[in-house]
């Protein structure tokens, strides 16, 4: 009983010793790598954690095939392992297939990007051995390049190519325009909205050049409103565009009395269209009797946006136009001006100018203005036709003659609408060439110089920046925004120049809560920063501050003394606008530096 209990003993430790031999890993006797060219053995064992001497398991194989496929320069990797026949030991075979060392990199399918702003992204260059890591780097930098340039795209292949393994294949699949369609114009011509829209079928389709599209169709003043209908076509990276629009009255014609900036009452009567025909061209007529007398305004203008094929636009403008300096009250006093106060100037002549796109957000142009300005400076107590007028010897400035001024100049415009901007800027620079023939002088003028023949240059430089604290406006451009809008304007003159073409400031235009025209000389600076709120789609409110002056001019007019250096004033105060049937209005109640008070009447808008 006792020897029995003893063998099976013994058999049980017999077997449990070789249980334990056959648990314990076999140790690698060698590791066999195959099939490597380019990358090193060095860097292969590198990655892998099976090593020669050491015992090893499956699931370490398994992980070192992992990691060799994560390296990403080999095709297919396969990792195995072969006993030793009577020992406990393996041998480790690592077989592997290299991707190519690449020699041509081919971009196909990419036309709104050229193949250098390509290969400028992606992480793989000649010479060196295709990395599948790279791979997934380079897509992404792709698709983030398209995207921040507007367009949309995917990669398709990206690879070595199968019949010549030595050129890596990169294919992109871009979203393209398959159809531009218009709806909802029943007066403007196809063929002038075809004009302004610049996406065409075939395009890659740019999400900011197909909202500038519809932007320059809104700010044409010829709809409502515009917005964008998008589906997409036949094949699967082809887009349908669709811009519907709903069109407003363009032509007008008013009879009636209005309440003037410069004049107080006026009666007018005005027949303009500024879509004439639904061919995009504006003709205007407007006839303006001010009840401040001195005759009637008159003003015939043409503007054709389509001159030609090349974007050019022409402007045209015939007139006789009467302007009143420091009208309103007398000298910001409460009293109106009589006719021993008022200054007048008969403006009559003809202006004519061209622009044209220069580059995409930016236009050239050049003006001409020949003008005959005549200055009525003249009382009549006894309103005897019989009896001349007598000359007021004092208090203003005469400088009567003619005067030609051309203009040539360039606009960076980069506002997301035209018609009331929330984001964005824009710029104007004008250089003025001028050359003046005074003929008659009096009142306050004690320098004859001016008479004759004399030449000048003005200089103006104008920006504009708009800021909005709700999200970019995208394709739904009428929607109404608050906005922050800031202008600084700037201007000198050089030369000899008469007192009407020298910079004026004061007023509805320039700087609120003062006389219009209250400063003047030939050099200005304007600053104006306004916060536009809107209460309806068509009537904003509006807070703003306006710092700005003029000097170096002549020294006085009537009781308006002026500086000869660097002189500026400041005002503040709230203001209205609204849109009317007949045009965008501004009433804007004004406070100066010295607390008095002003109304302004504007018709149009502010900037």
């Amino acid at each position: 009983m006792n020897v029995s209990r003893s063998i099976a003993c013994w058999m049980l430790a017999l077997c449990m010793c070789a249980l334990g031999w056959s648990q314990t890993p076999p140790l690698v006797r060698k590791i066999v790598i195959q099939g490597n060219q380019q990358v090193s053995r060095e860097a292969i064992l590198a990655a892998m954690q099976v090593e020669e001497g050491q015992p090893f398991t499956e699931a370490q194989l398994t992980a070192d095939k992992r990691a060799l496929e994560e390296l990403g320069f080999f095709k297919a990797v396969d990792v195995r392992a072969a006993t030793v026949e009577g020992e406990n030991a393996a041998d480790v075979y690592v077989d592997l297939v290299e991707w190519p060392v690449i020699k041509e990199i081919r971009v196909v399918g990419n036309k709104a990007l050229s193949t250098e702003e390509i290969l400028s992204v992606i992480s793989i260059e000649v010479g060196q051995v295709f990395n599948l890591r790279n791979v997934r780097v380079s897509v992404a930098a792709i698709q983030e390049l398209y995207t921040k340039k507007n367009y949309f795209a995917r990669v398709g292949t990206f690879e070595p190519m199968e019949d010549s393994p030595g050129t890596l294949n990169i294919e992109i699949l871009e979203t393209m325009v398959s159809e531009v369609n218009i709806k909802g114009n029943t007066k403007t011509k196809a063929s002038v909205i075809d004009k302004i829209i610049r996406t065409r079928p075939g395009d890659p389709f740019n999400l900011e050049k197909w909202r500038e599209d519809l932007s320059r169709l809104f700010g044409t003043g010829w709809f409502e409103d515009v917005r964008s209908e998008q589906q997409h076509g036949q094949e699967i990276n082809d887009i349908e565009l669709t811009a519907v629009m709903e069109e407003t009255r363009t032509g007008t014609f008013g009879l009636g009395l209005q309440v003037d900036p410069r004049s107080s009452f006026a009666g007018f009567i005005r027949l303009a269209d500024t879509n004439f025909r639904g061919t995009g061209q504006s003709l205007s007529v407007n006839y303006l009797q001010s009840t401040s007398g001195g005759g009637p305004s008159v003003d015939l203008s043409y503007a054709n946006p389509f001159w030609d094929d090349r974007g050019t636009a022409f402007r045209a403008s015939v007139y006789s136009r009467l302007i009143y300096r420091f009208a309103g009250t007398l000298f910001g006093g409460n009293e109106e001006p009589d006719e021993r106060t008022r200054y007048r100037e008969r403006r009559t002549g003809l202006s004519l100018g061209f622009s044209r796109p220069i580059r995409e957000k930016t236009t050239g142009f050049i003006n001409a203005r020949v003008e005959n300005i005549k200055t009525d400076l003249r009382i009549d107590d006894d309103n005897d036709p019989n009896t001349p007028p007598v000359p007021v010897p004092d208090g203003f400035i005469q400088q009567d003659g003619d005067v030609f001024v051309l203009t040539f100049g360039g606009i960076l415009n980069r506002r997301d609408v035209d018609r009331e901007p929330a984001a964005g800027d824009w710029f104007r620079l004008d250089i003025e060439p001028g050359f003046s023939r005074i003929t008659e002088v009096g009142g306050l003028t004690s320098n004859n110089s001016i008479l004759g023949d004399n030449f000048f240059v003005r200089t103006t430089a104008e920006y504009r920046r708009y800021w909005s604290p709700q999200p970019p406006r995208g394709l739904n451009l009428s929607e109404p925004r608050r906005v922050f809008a800031f202008r600084l304007k700037a201007g000198t003159i050089q030369g000899e120049v008469p007192f009407f073409e020298q910079f004026f400031a004061g007023g509805s235009e320039t700087v609120r809560g003062y006389q219009e025209d209250r400063f003047w000389g030939k050099h200005s600076v304007l600053a104006t920063l306004e916060y536009r709120h809107p209460i309806q789609r068509s009537f904003n409110a509006v807070l703003f501050a306006d710092y700005g002056g003029a000097w170096g001019g002549y020294g006085t007019v009537n009781e308006f003394s002026q500086s000869d250096k660097w002189n500026m004033h400041f005002g503040y105060g709230i203001g209205f606008s609204f849109t009317t049937p007949l045009g965008p209005i501004r009433l804007d109640f004004g406070v100066n530096e010295n607390g008095s008070t002003r109304t302004h009447f504007k018709i149009g808008t502010s900037f």
